[in-house]
């Protein structure tokens, strides 16, 4: 289980997060929804270990970013919504040098990297240098990168910005099967991506998490008329 437990966060005088608390099980996707500004970036970014709050915790089966940050990162991936692939590393040599950092062994490197290869349908660019690929491949490369330590969270930043509606289908089908046995966050402002794998919502607005509901219950009873304005953002 991922505990967030009172975390607020600060840049400055501008207060960020207000005590955010929430959890998320095992078998989970919780969508992390909110308005640009609301916080969303920032919060995965602390449950990355990326930054630190400044008040809180945040554990991973009770194990603490602030007490064990190197037992807590080998858990989590984060794939963040810019891009962070080496451009002149073909697929294969970037998920090598990645297999190599995240000390994947060498006798499971070979293994890991064929079956993120094949997950993410990479075949057919496993050669292609990665200033090359389209924004579709772009995106799963990055999240074949993370998924090669089998982190049991998996954080995802705006996941299907900028891609078609194939590219979309196939990174949902992706995140619905490595959800099964793991836990899934995905922040987003597209109602669309919610309703595709989401089973709970966690609603960000101006740094506060006004609701934590299942989807169904979300969508009945969602707060300052937040989810309307959502609506109207996916159609304009």
């Amino acid at each position: 289980m991922l505990r967030v437990q009172k975390i607020s966060k600060f840049f400055g005088e501008k207060q960020a997060l207000k005590d955010v608390d929430c959890s998320v099980k095992k078998g989970q996707i919780a969508a992390l929804l909110g308005e640009n500004g609301a916080g969303k970036s920032t919060l995965l970014r602390i449950l990355s270990g990326f930054i630190e709050p400044n008040t809180g915790t945040v554990d991973i089966d009770d194990v603490e970013v602030s007490k064990n940050r190197l037992e807590f990162l080998r858990q989590v991936g984060y794939v963040q919504e810019i891009s962070a692939l080496y451009g002149e590393m073909n697929v294969f040599e970037f998920l090598n040098f990645v297999a190599d950092i995240r000390q994947v062994s060498a006798t499971e490197k070979n293994t890991r990297i064929k079956e993120v290869v094949n997950l993410l349908e990479l075949q057919d660019v496993i050669g292609q240098k990665n200033e090359t690929l389209s924004k579709g491949f772009k995106k799963r490369v990055e999240l074949a990168a993370v998924l090669l330590a089998k982190p049991l969270v998996l954080l995802l930043d705006e996941p299907t910005e900028g891609l078609d509606p194939n590219q979309k289908f196939s990174i949902r089908q992706t995140i619905k099967k490595y959800a099964k046995d793991h836990i899934i966050i995905i922040s987003t402002h597209t109602l669309e991506d919610v309703e595709a794998v989401a089973d709970r919502v966690l609603l960000l607005h101006k740094g506060e998490l006004l609701a934590d509901a299942k989807l169904s219950d979300f969508k009945k009873k969602a707060k300052n008329d937040l989810l309307e304005s959502f609506r109207k953002a996916t159609k304009d």
